[in-house]
């Protein structure tokens, strides 16, 4: 997430001149996001936007930030987690029918520019091209609230893909992306496994998102779909995790100032 607010930080200091010759808009929003990865989980979701657009100009500059949070806890299935009871430790052990819990958090950012984004009276596609930053972590508690172990995924690449804007009174727009991480690595940590063990990640496939909104004067109303492809990390110091895929599907209702 740190990374992902430098990337914005970053993307938005090459405009310092020329701010006062375009149009600037600010929009923030409010969700919530159901995840099935290794477990169901639903999060809390605060996102950020920013567009820069010069007057009469096809070409838009957009940077959004995104923080998940966990709303409920999700029982662990023990027969596919692998619990590592560590050599010479003093810490209580750990029943193997003692209940488990997963909480989820995470962030993403994302910079980059839109096309053919003129006004128009029938329906239009642009173009998509941008940076986009992913971090997503799993936390492990016991049953007595005791933390056990968390892994966080962190993909840094490029979104590429195609929209379709749709005018009328109410503004709709369909957007179809495709994901490709250029850096990617997994962070294991925690009491029984040591802090911390990280990882480079490989066997990654590429990941998809859709996304359609409705834009009502100053509301917008969203719906998400994300499926991210996580590879599987190996690493003898630790125990090697295996590659899943982690989907959701949030909703969200945003403002624009």
């Amino acid at each position: 997430m740190k990374k992902g607010l430098v990337l914005l930080i970053c993307c938005l200091g090459f405009y310092p001149k020329t701010l006062n010759a375009q149009l600037i808009k600010l929009e923030a929003g409010i969700g919530t996001s159901h995840y099935n990865w290794l477990e169901n989980e639903l999060t809390g979701d605060l996102t950020i936007n920013v567009s820069i657009q010069k007057k009469n100009k096809s070409r838009k500059f957009f940077g959004s930030l995104k923080a998940i949070g966990n709303l409920q806890n999700a029982r662990i299935n023990r027969s596919t987690y692998e619990f590592i009871q560590p050599v010479n430790s003093y810490s209580e052990v750990i029943s193997p029918t003692e209940d488990l819990f997963a909480s989820y958090r995470g962030g993403e950012a994302e910079v980059g520019f839109m096309w053919n984004q003129k006004a128009h009276t029938k329906p239009s596609f642009f173009p998509i091209l941008s940076l986009y930053s992913k971090s997503i972590a799993r936390r492990i508690n016991s049953k007595n609230s005791t933390y056990l172990e968390e892994e966080k995924y962190s993909l840094h690449g490029i979104m590429a893909g195609i929209g379709l804007k749709i005018p009328g009174k109410s503004e709709k727009t369909i957007q179809i992306q495709a994901f490709e991480p250029i850096i990617h690595d997994v962070t294991l940590y925690g009491a029984y496994v040591g802090v911390p063990y990280e990882s480079l990640v490989s066997n990654t496939t590429l990941s998809f998102r859709g996304k359609c909104s409705l834009r009502h004067e100053k509301f917008g109303f969203h719906l998400t779909f994300e499926s991210l492809n996580l590879g599987s990390a190996e690493n003898k110091s630790s125990k090697s995790i295996l590659a899943s895929q982690a989907n959701s599907l949030s909703g969200a209702i945003s403002y624009a100032f």
